[in-house]
């Protein structure tokens, strides 16, 4: 879809709660202690043969905490490719 850095800052920018589908625990080895956030939203973006198309895009997200304050860490990003559900529709 050709998504440059800015074209994925400004899909992140534009989530909304409506687009919060749950949260999970991080089964990753010595994570155990995180949540990830799960969000699908609903997008336009352009094929390689500039055609558009409406896709859902999932989104997980992961809130480390630091001294320093917090960090959002975006662990997928991606055409949903699963059955979803949301919390807030």
């Amino acid at each position: 879809y050709n998504l440059t850095s800015e074209k994925q800052r400004r899909i992140l920018m534009q989530i909304e709660v409506e687009d919060f589908c749950h949260s999970l625990k991080n089964t990753n080895l010595g994570f155990e202690h995180e949540v990830l956030y799960v969000f699908c939203s609903q997008v336009a973006l352009f094929n390689i043969d500039d055609e558009e198309k409406q896709l859902d895009l999932y989104t997980k997200f992961n809130v480390i905490d630091l001294p320093s304050g917090s960090r959002v860490v975006v662990i997928s990003f991606h055409e949903r490719n699963k059955p979803i559900g949301y919390l807030f529709r």
